[in-house]
């Protein structure tokens, strides 16, 4: 602030006054005329209310207790004493050389009043020849000032606006400026609502950032397990930016609490142990920031690229462009962790959070190596992430995982209320490592072709689930079943053809589903294996986690005697069976169907008719009153 140092800067050029007159003049005199130029410069009122005393050793100087600076009954500063020492070249010419300033015990209050102004502020009423008088006498003192040692020893600091308070306490600082021109060095440390901070700053200009110009400046600060480094020049008029800003934490940036934040919680891979940022930083006058040549660092993993905030809208916008070779993602529990969900805790009620879709609207283009997940692993990803007012739109483009790839669209909506869109093409997908992580099973070995478009409206995933609409359609190239049987149960009439060793290979397996209400449907599976066909029709309850599914296999070498295959229940673990009741029936319809044929033979050779004429019931009616007539005629006529 650069208030602080021109009020420093005066008040420590009164002290020199005061070191060369005090030998010669009253201690009084001396305190009143300190006070009256004092007020002159700053519009404050300059109390000393202890001792003030003339020192001859270490060096020449003065020692103040009891020192008050305030605007009426508002106390910018108080301090337990103030001793300062000069050397002899201080005490003549234009130079102002201070070798020692001391204060111990200050207590800094400042406040911000709701309009804005502050009450540090130099009052507008001072008169303008005197305002300008101190002006030119100060402009004068900060060309011509140097001192070896400023040190500030238990000091406090209070910050009041808009109703909170900041206080920095414990405040130790020792500063030095050995030439005017030259740079200004500080060391500092304090605590701040209980987290302990120290800050180094070096200002090679440091009268050009006290006038308002630009200036560099040099700047590290921490705290705990966590670092930040400022390299660069600094506009404090603006107040504007253009450097390079290093900033590292271990602790979760645990010095977020000093400021009423919460401390990061962050998973394993993303900056848990370790998050850093690197960046050339541009801030602008209007609060523009812009990052270049940037680089995340987050655990292990490692993200470069470009990133732009705008705030001038009602949410700030981000623009980013992003690239890494590589992440990993696992957690300690990796895949299969307690917090997976399976078929016997169901989907999860609890309501989902998505006002972080409201913080911000963004443009993110992401580029990115393999990808390791619980539960999901990633070759390469290539996508877009476009944010705008809670709506989220991720467009995959594509990623490949899994020998295959996935190109299209999810969409996360949390205006008014939560609804999600799935618009996906997947190719080439082998079917075994996937299911094996993101279903726990490695039963299919398949190369899968699918397309997905879903909606789903709720604001739980349970209730997404239950609420799914839309169509889903797959296809299987050639592959295998592992650990059932089907040609076995078929051939034996037997369920028990299952488990280790057992198999089924197809040559290509196709379904569609239409999906409402959290059911899916379909009536078209088809399976086509070297022994054998399929057909299937059922349902699949995905807010339930169940099956109701059908199986009808057909032997390629057999009678045409068909049994199908029960899938029901779980289906994590569904109960799988063959479908002897239908096997029944369907003798039965077979013995009845045979029975009405030779029933229809006999019937047409009373009738004299083809036995493909009786089609139906009007039909052998028809051939009955035919039959009927032509006997008549016959008995009438006597043919």
């Amino acid at each position: 602030m650069r208030w602080i140092i021109r009020i420093g800067v005066t008040f420590a050029v009164l002290a020199v006054v005061v070191v060369a007159a005090i030998l010669l003049v009253p201690t009084e005199r001396i305190v009143n005329l300190a006070a009256e130029r004092f007020q002159s410069a700053t519009g404050r009122t300059l109390t000393v209310s202890g001792p003030v005393r003339a020192t001859l050793w270490p060096s020449l100087g003065v020692r103040a207790e009891g020192i008050e600076i305030a605007d009426g009954t508002d106390t910018l500063l108080t301090a337990r004493s103030l001793d300062l020492g000069v050397g002899l070249s201080g005490l003549r010419g234009d130079t102002i050389k201070v070798e020692r300033l001391a204060i111990d015990g200050a207590r800094l209050s400042l406040r911000r009043a709701a309009d804005g102004t502050g009450n540090w502020e130099v009052p507008s009423t001072s008169s303008a020849a005197v305002a300008s008088d101190a002006s030119e006498s100060a402009a004068s003192a900060r060309r011509n000032f140097s001192i070896d040692a400023a040190i500030l020893t238990d000091a406090e600091v209070r910050y009041e606006a808009d109703g909170q308070v900041w206080q920095v306490r414990a405040l130790d600082l020792n500063a030095s400026l050995p030439d005017p021109s030259g740079a200004l060095t500080v060391e500092a440390s304090a605590l701040l609502a209980g987290q302990a901070i120290s800050v180094s700053m070096r200002a090679d200009q440091p009268m050009a950032f006290v006038d308002g110009t630009i200036a560099p400046i040099l700047v590290t600060l921490t705290s705990g397990g966590t670092t930040l480094d400022w390299d660069g020049r600094v506009d404090p008029s603006g107040p504007a930016a253009q450097g390079q800003l290093g900033v590292q934490t271990t602790d979760g940036a645990a010095v977020l609490t000093a400021f009423g934040l919460d401390p990061l919680d962050l998973p394993a891979g993303f900056g848990r142990d370790r998050l850093a940022l690197d960046a050339a930083v541009t801030l602008t006058s209007e609060g523009r920031l812009s990052l270049r040549e940037t680089v995340v660092t987050l655990d292990e993993n490692r993200v470069s690229g470009e990133i732009d905030i705008d705030p001038s809208d009602s949410r700030p916008r981000i623009a980013a462009s992003l690239e890494t070779d590589g992440l990993a993602l696992v957690s300690d529990g990796g895949a299969g962790s307690a917090g997976s969900t399976t078929a016997s805790d169901g989907w999860d009620q609890e309501t989902l959070d998505v006002s972080g879709l409201f913080a911000a609207d963004a443009d993110i283009a992401l580029r990115s190596g393999p990808i390791a997940m619980d539960g999901f692993g990633i070759d390469a990803l290539a996508a877009r992430i476009t944010l705008d007012n809670g709506r989220a739109v991720t467009t995959l483009q594509p990623l490949v995982a899994y020998g295959g790839q996935i190109k299209g669209d999810l969409v996360v909506n949390g205006r008014g209320g939560l609804s999600m869109r799935t618009d996906l093409e997947l190719s080439g997908l082998r079917m075994q490592p996937l299911l094996s992580q993101v279903a726990g099973t490695d039963r299919l070995v398949a190369p899968l072709d699918a397309r997905l478009n879903l909606l789903a409206v709720g604001n739980s995933q349970a209730a997404l689930m239950r609420s799914l609409e839309g169509a889903f359609a797959f296809n299987l190239g050639q592959g295998e079943i592992e650990g059932l049987d089907v040609v076995g149960m078929i051939r034996n009439f037997d369920p028990s053809f299952r488990g280790a060793g057992r198999k089924t290979v197809f040559d290509n397996v196709s379904a569609r589903f239409e999906i409402a209400d959290g059911v899916a449907r379909g009536d078209d599976f088809r399976l086509d294996a070297p022994l054998l066909t399929a057909d299937g029709e059922g349902s699949i309850d995905i807010g339930a986690q169940t099956l109701d599914w059908r199986l009808t296999p057909r032997l390629r070498q057999a009678d045409g005697v068909t049994v199908p295959i029960l899938f029901s229940g779980p289906w994590d673990d569904p109960s799988i069976r063959p479908d002897f009741d239908f096997v029944a029936r369907q003798r039965i319809d077979a013995e009845r169907a045979e029975a009405e044929e030779a029933a229809k033979r006999k019937l047409a050779e009373e009738l004299n008719v083809a036995p493909e004429t009786l089609t139906d019931r009007e039909a052998i009616e028809d051939a009955i009153v035919d039959r009927v007539q032509d006997r008549l005629l016959d008995k009438l006529f006597n043919r």
